[in-house]
């Protein structure tokens, strides 16, 4: 006699119920500490609420589960759920992190390598013990189902009494549920399983309205060269860095203790202290840093159904170039000419797994040589990418030590954690000290300049939360706070008629953001267009013959 056939059968109602319990109980600690923090209740107050909430939880979930507890689909929803559940929790408990669109986004559009570096064996201990393992017991144990209508009449009582349980749960501690429910990103996005169920159902509807705006919405199709930008001495060769995941804060410019910047405080730079990002993950904040649209009035949908800053760039004559070290541009350079770097191409910067940003260099005087026209070449770099902080520079710029050498953050001191990410700070300021000796050499021939700017910022571990993409209503600083760098040729700023000093003097303007460099970069190359907003460039306050 098998183990399967010694097991009394549970009716579906039941094993929904368990598996609330479970889901309760083993998947939701990341929802209980939230909670901790969120309520200032004390004695029997504070623990009668929290039986509430377990009440009310358990109660929540299992109405969800009751909607999905038909024959056919029983078994494999619980198995997904279990699944899924203990990857969730597996992120939120060891990184810290919330889960809302943004963060299922981010798990969609995450590339293999991305993916890679967030295994771990801890990783497969929660999908075995919290996947696996409840899979198994679910497979075996025999359920009974009721026949279609005293079925269905079963499910609607038991969604009402779960409906009274919530009622009951929630009445007599509303004034402390109300503020807590009110600002959902501090609760609610922690709750497994319905954070990452509402986010994909969210995102799934996003995508189809997305893809039901078949035509791409032009922008500045009056996009131009100015008559004066045409008559500078030499063309233009702009080139814009965008970082990855660097925050201000670690940047010796800004006034960090540390020596990060070693090789940039040598160059004759222009360093903005204040800057903030428009998202707190690449996905958000690199398609909106090229877009027309600020922070406030920016969404998805807009950054993938209207053009953006290459698209008017290139209508404007000049040569567009993306080269990508990251993940991907996240649908900004699909209409202009971009390319990745492959992993495995003949480099001293590239392993066959990853590649250091000096290989986003290799070849780029050649196509620099081949130019004609005014250009603008975007570098997406891997910068200090984690969890896998040390695989994103050359062990001859590993200064720190000792450096955390696991994607598991948490299992390192603060001090190892903090070592091995500033390596990846002073690596990304010997990258740039790189582009800038790149451009000095063509400073003669053209124009030059580079703008340097993070997309989003990190957490190190304050309070608990690693890496990023925390909701923007809700995070640290760190993950908002970016640094911005800029640097010009020898004649670049008198070709354009900007003061420097003038420039110099907003280095600490404390309203800089994402926002600015859309209209930044079409004020320094003379690009006109009606899109254009003179207040959000930089560099207009400062030219000598304002236009």
């Amino acid at each position: 006699m098998d183990m399967r056939s010694r097991l009394q059968p549970i009716t579906s109602t039941r094993l929904v119920m368990l598996s609330s319990l479970c889901l309760v109980v083993f998947y939701n600690l990341a929802t209980w500490h939230a909670l901790l923090a969120l309520t200032q209740l004390q004695g029997f107050k504070a623990a009668a609420f929290y039986v509430s909430f377990g009440f009310f939880l358990w109660a929540a979930i299992t109405l969800l589960l009751t909607l999905f507890s038909f024959r056919p689909i029983l078994k494999p929803m619980l198995s997904l759920v279990a699944l899924c559940s203990a990857a969730a929790a597996y992120f939120m408990n060891t990184y810290g992190i919330s889960i809302d669109t943004t963060m299922m986004q981010n798990v969609l559009e995450t590339n293999p390598g991305e993916a890679q570096a967030l295994l771990s064996g801890k990783l497969f201990v929660y999908l075995g013990l919290l996947g696996v393992l409840p899979i198994t017991v679910i497979w075996l144990i025999p359920v009974t189902y009721r026949r279609v209508l005293p079925g269905l009449v079963n499910k609607v009582l038991v969604c009402i009494g779960c409906v009274l349980v919530i009622a009951a749960a929630i009445g007599p501690f509303y004034s402390t549920y109300a503020p807590i429910f009110r600002d959902e990103d501090k609760l609610t996005h922690f709750i497994n399983p319905t954070n990452y169920i509402y986010a994909i159902g969210k995102l799934t509807k996003q995508t189809v309205a997305i893809k039901e705006t078949v035509k791409i919405q032009t922008v500045g199709a009056d996009a131009v060269l100015s008559p004066e930008a045409r008559q500078r001495p030499k063309k233009s060769l702009m080139i814009v860095v965008v970082g990855e995941t660097a925050r201000a804060d670690h940047f010796s410019l800004n006034g960090y203790a540390r020596e990060t910047n070693p090789e940039l405080k040598t160059q004759d730079i222009l360093n903005f202290t204040q800057v903030a990002s428009c998202g707190t993950s690449t996905a958000v904040s690199v398609p909106c840093m090229f877009s027309r649209f600020p922070r406030t009035d920016y969404n998805d949908k807009k950054g993938k159904t209207y053009e953006g800053l290459l698209d008017m760039l290139q209508r404007a004559g000049l040569s567009v170039l993306w080269l990508d070290n990251n993940s991907d541009c996240k649908g900004t350079c699909l209409r202009v000419p971009h390319s990745d770097i492959p992993k495995n191409q003949p480099s001293p910067f590239c392993d066959g797994q990853n590649c250091l940003d000096e290989s986003l260099l290799v070849g780029l005087q050649a196509y620099i040589d081949s130019l004609n026209d005014n250009a603008i070449i975007v570098l997406h770099s891997d910068g200090s990418h984690g969890p896998e902080y040390y695989d994103r520079y050359p062990k001859s710029l590993e200064r720190f030590t000792p450096v955390c050498q696991t994607n598991q953050l948490g299992s390192c001191t603060s001090d190892e954690l903090k070592n091995v990410y500033d390596n990846t700070i002073l690596y990304t300021d010997h990258f740039l000290a790189q582009t800038i000796a790149l451009l000095k050499r063509n400073q003669d021939k053209v124009d030059t300049s580079m703008i340097y700017l993070s997309d989003h910022g990190e957490s190190l571990g304050e309070n608990g939360i690693y890496l990023h993409a925390a909701p923007y209503a809700i995070a640290p600083t760190a993950q908002t706070h970016v640094p911005m760098v800029m640097w010009f040729g020898h004649s670049t700023l008198d070709d354009a008629s900007i003061d420097r000093s003038c420039l110099a003097a907003k280095q600490n303007q404390p309203d800089l953001s994402h926002d600015y460099l859309f209209h930044s970069v079409l004020g320094l190359l003379g690009v006109t267009t009606t899109e254009y907003q003179p207040a959000l460039d930089i560099f207009h306050s400062c030219k000598r013959n304002k236009g």
